[in-house]
């Protein structure tokens, strides 16, 4: 078994103090499968005057005096380096004994169970497109069209050609037919005709919940943009960026497509992907158009129509959470050519949802909060730093996990905006915006080991 990089940690054991005294033994399989061996080191800690007490790497014994009887003792351990360590090299506690105890205590904690359920159930699909190499493109890119400055009228019942997804790894694109169907303040919201009907229902969608998710947009953008930012209005068009509005027949106006994302309605559920939604920075270059994948020439938003009609609050969230995800393009990507960590990116859009909920009147269960529970079952499977594709639904809970304990312990939104709107990405960013805002001189690892202990 490989152990977490990037700041992960695990509560491997957990013991019930039942006397003052306690002697904790460690090993590590490379200790027992090689003959040779490092000096072997006791250590005594005393409890009454450290609640935490940090092992050196030589560590094989510890003696515990004047801890409280009744209290939990934890066993930690944590990477903070940006390698997997893998399990032969991490120290295992294989024996613990109360000194003043009638017995010696149960070792049913050394047991570790690999295997996790399957934590999908209950939360929606994850879509993380693939990163384009604008560099690449740029030079690939030399017989791209010139672009029309053909502009739609902005009117409802107008129709355009839209590019959606066709199958459930979103991975193939074809054009369809879609109607503008609701016209807010800062979005317009299609509706691709397959998924239209005058009487809403399934996975199709009427014009009156078209109308419902641009007042709901409507209403987000203006706080959104004022922590995180603005997204961008310019489009990526041979070499460089240029101004969105002279290569998008929708302007800089923000555009939410509603159509059956992975065309997966109609299939068994354990076949659906389960996509509520997603952005996808493609769109942001002029007539891309690689591996099956197609841009729109604009700002764009994909929601699906089935989740638009049964769950309006789960769909909202999303949408901010997307928004993040866009606004997020522009402060890291065309502003500073940085590309963060994923678990960083997922970070902000759920912050984004958290900041959202009480102002969209959004439930616990329709917002991250949801994920509270994976995390506290859960949180060993996946490094904060890390985006476990396997685990997908760990690595968000556990992203949401820190990224909510440092918004409010360390200055709320006007941290949440210093990170989105830095010149830096990932631990680097969070520490700078922490250190900025509060005066001080933290490391990452400092702020990581003030989680651990809360």
């Amino acid at each position: 078994m490989l152990y977490k990089k990037n700041l992960f940690f695990a509560v491997f054991a957990t013991l019930f103090l039942a006397s003052c005294d306690l002697d904790l033994s460690l090993t590590t399989e490379a200790d027992s499968s090689t003959t040779s061996s490092t000096t072997a080191s006791t250590v005594s800690w005393d409890a009454s005057q450290s609640d935490i007490f940090e092992l050196s790497a030589d560590v094989t014994t510890v003696n515990i005096s004047n801890a409280t009887s009744g209290k939990t003792l934890y066993f930690v351990r944590r990477n903070t380096g940006s390698e997997t360590i893998s399990s032969k090299n991490i120290r295992t506690l294989t024996a613990a004994s109360q000194r003043q105890a009638d017995s010696d205590v149960s070792e049913d904690f050394l047991e570790f169970d690999e295997e996790i359920p399957n934590l999908q159930k209950g939360f929606a699909g994850c879509f993380i497109p693939e990163q384009i190499d604008l560099k690449n493109y740029a030079s690939s890119a030399r017989s791209v069209s010139v672009p029309s400055g053909t502009a739609i009228s902005g009117k409802t019942g107008e129709t355009k050609e839209i590019y959606v997804d066709n199958n459930t790894n979103i991975s193939t694109f074809v054009q369809k037919s879609a109607t503008l169907r609701a016209v807010g303040t800062y979005c317009y919201v299609w509706v691709v005709d397959d998924f239209y009907s005058s009487t809403a229902g399934e996975n199709k969608v009427d014009s009156a919940i078209a109308q419902e998710y641009a007042d709901a947009f409507d209403k987000m953008y203006p706080m959104i943009t004022n922590v995180f930012g603005k997204e961008s209005d310019v489009i990526f068009y041979y070499y460089g960026w240029r101004n969105m509005e002279d290569y998008s027949s929708t302007g800089t106006k923000i555009n939410i497509v509603v159509y059956d994302i992975g065309n997966d309605y109609s299939l068994s559920e354990n076949q659906q992907c389960g996509i509520v939604g997603y952005f996808y920075a493609k769109d942001y270059i002029y007539n891309y158009s690689e591996k099956g994948v197609t841009s729109n020439n604009g700002k764009y938003f994909y929601i699906d129509s089935g989740y638009a009609n049964s769950n309006f609050d789960t769909t909202i969230s999303t949408l901010a959470h997307e928004f993040q995800h866009m606004v997020n393009y522009n402060q890291k990507k065309v502003s500073h050519d940085l590309t963060s960590g994923q678990w960083y990116n997922e970070m902000l859009s759920m912050l984004c949802e958290d900041m959202m909920q009480e102002h969209l009147g959004i439930k616990d269960e329709d917002s991250p909060k949801a994920r509270t529970k994976v995390f506290n079952e859960y949180y060993y499977y996946s490094g904060i730093s890390e985006y476990n594709s396997k685990n997908q639904i760990c690595s968000y809970a556990t992203a949401f996990s820190f990224g909510s304990f440092i918004a409010r312990n360390f200055g709320g939104a006007e941290l949440v905006q210093k990170i989105s709107k830095n010149s830096l990405v990932d631990n680097d960013s969070i520490t700078d915006a922490v250190n900025s805002l509060n005066g001080t001189k933290y490391t990452y690892d400092d702020l990581f080991e003030k989680y651990l202990l809360k």
